[in-house]
């Protein structure tokens, strides 16, 4: 026994020593990333970023693997209780256990202020089973390492601080996981499930199929494409409806799709293009490359007014995306096609008269570059359907505007954008919005995606609701049940199909049935969307933005 409590008293002495190097190293640890990019020359935004994405994907694997994580606290807990137990007893932890706790609780601890500094600036309240976690982990490992918390009461006034850190730690770490307690062991309302049948639902009614085709990338962009993308084989990627050759259709419309900035990537956007293929319709995802460093006019200011900007970089990427629309009518609607697009249609052609243009956040702003360059081919002359998530500041430049006046009278335009977007302004749409004023206002809507935080999961409107990663309920109810609804609005004119039309043209005009966004598991009612026709001019709110 003399063994034990002499054992025990030099590994106290010595993690009074070195414990807290552990502890700081790991709170260290959890910062590492963000602080080298910083010193790398990163803004806030972009160091902090690699973080921000992991902890997503963190939460939606933590979202699939819900009894799994339950499963895993309660293994937690025992183990702690464990601890506890061993050493009241006089056993104390293992020397390398006890120090890999500690630099877990540095670790969770400076993981948790960073999750804080996330929710303020990004996730708005998305994330509830992280925090739980981070409360879980911290909670176990410091009742492992320091025993059941005893009252700051009486002695030295180090012991008195330590014990108070102890208590505090504890509360703390409690006060992270109840939110998530609910959740975890299934009492939390539910979202709505995803619509089985009509807009929304899994994509339908055609399967497809999908192609890659290079495109020559002009001379003065290649040069200026940063190291970040200079391995990228900008490309169309063309996704096609697979067609039976007993269909009695002729032609179906074209579709060009948009990525956000420096996310060149197909994947994940293949639940929108989906979507939109699976309803009848030719869709061309473009990339552009956003990293370029291009030559900057001696004396150019920079500007953002009215939601245009004026730099550079708009027009190089705007030769990209004309050199990309050259090539996908070459491989896609000359008389000459792609065997990959024979192999699909057969005999069917696709009719870029009847467009769709559509993008997030740049790609958003760069369906103004998608316009002008379709209107300038004759495209898009008989419908028309432009759809603009989160976007961002468009190019002012006078050779990028589109010619409005050759819009279709039968043009339709939404833009979207969640409440709680922390990366592009919701003045960007709004100023969007009055570009289209030669249109019906019924016909240009700004929709808001509200963030309703009753249940589980939480449903909050952020900036990447339309890529795959967030693909939640709210985007279910929100993104993709619009989404169907304009390409069969799209497809039912092509193929001169009025009661379609008229159907899917109710779903995207203001009302009820576009504003509605299912019940939770309880029966209470989902935020629903909210819907503006002339937001700049109308919405209080929305004022500040006249002046910026």
């Amino acid at each position: 026994m003399e063994g034990a409590v002499a054992e025990i008293e030099a590994t106290s002495r010595l993690d009074r020593l070195i414990g807290p190097g552990f502890v700081a190293a790991g709170a260290l640890a959890s910062i590492a990333q963000p602080i080298v990019l910083l010193l790398a020359g990163k803004d806030v935004n972009d160091a902090i970023w690699p973080h921000a994405y992991r902890a997503l994907q963190a939460t939606m694997l933590l979202r699939e693997n819900l009894t799994l994580m339950f499963f895993c606290t309660l293994m937690l807990f025992f183990a702690s209780l464990v601890a506890v137990q061993n050493k009241l007893k006089g056993k104390p932890l293992p020397p390398v256990l006890h120090r890999s706790l500690l630099f877990a609780i540095g670790l969770f601890s400076g993981f948790t202020v960073l999750y804080f500094l996330l929710d303020v600036y990004y996730l708005r309240g998305a994330f509830l089973l992280l925090p739980t976690m981070y409360g879980v982990i911290l909670f176990t490992s410091v009742l492992s390492v320091r025993g059941l918390p005893t009252l700051p009461m009486g002695g030295s006034k180090k012991s008195f601080l330590s014990s108070l850190v102890h208590v505090g730690a504890i509360f703390f770490a409690a006060w992270l996981l109840m939110p998530g307690i609910p959740a975890m062991i299934g009492i939390a309302p539910s979202p709505p499930d995803a619509p089985r049948v009509g807009y929304g639902a899994e994509p339908g009614p055609f399967d497809t199929t999908m192609s890659v085709h290079p495109y020559e990338m002009p001379e003065d962009v290649a040069k200026i494409i940063m190291e970040q993308e200079e391995e990228i084989d900008f490309s169309v990627y063309l996704t096609l409806p697979e067609l039976d050759p007993d269909l009695p259709l002729d032609t179906v419309p074209l579709a060009l799709l948009s990525h956000g900035w420096g996310y060149p990537v197909y994947e994940e956007y293949t639940d929108w293009i989906a979507h939109l293929s699976a309803r009848g319709i030719a869709v061309a995802f473009v990339q552009y490359p956003s990293h370029i460093d291009p030559p900057i006019p001696d004396g150019l200011e920079g500007e953002d007014i009215n939601g245009a900007s004026n730099w550079p970089h708009h027009i190089y990427r705007a030769k990209a995306i004309a050199s990309a629309l050259d090539t996908l009518e070459e491989v896609a609607l000359g008389e000459t096609r792609h065997a990959t697009v024979e192999a699909a249609l057969g005999n069917v052609t696709i009719d870029p008269s009847h467009l769709w243009i559509g993008g997030h956040s740049l790609g958003g702003a760069y369906t103004f570059i998608q316009l002008y360059e379709s209107l300038e081919r004759g495209w898009g002359n008989e419908t028309l359907f432009i759809d603009i998530e989160s976007g961002w500041t468009r190019p002012n430049h006078p050779e990028l505007q589109p010619n409005f006046s050759r819009m279709p009278a039968d043009s339709m335009v939404h833009l979207a954008r969640g409440v709680d977007d922390m990366t592009v302004d919701a003045c960007y749409s709004v100023h969007h919005q009055q570009a289209f004023n030669q249109l019906p206002s019924k016909h240009v809507l700004y929709i808001e995606l509200q963030s309703d935080l009753y249940g589980f999961p939480r449903l909050v409107g952020s900036h990447y609701l339309p890529t795959d990663s967030v693909h939640d309920r709210l985007a279910d109810y929100g993104v993709y049940r619009r989404i169907d609804a304009q390409a069969d609005w799209v497809f039912a004119r092509t193929q001169g199909d009025t009661i379609t039309e008229d159907w899917a043209y109710n779903h995207l005009i203001d009302s009820d049935m576009l504003r509605s966004m299912g019940k939770w598991s309880d029966g209470t009612e989902v935020l629903p969307l909210l819907v503006y026709e002339d937001a700049l001019n109308t919405e209080p709110k929305f004022s500040p933005c006249a002046t910026s």
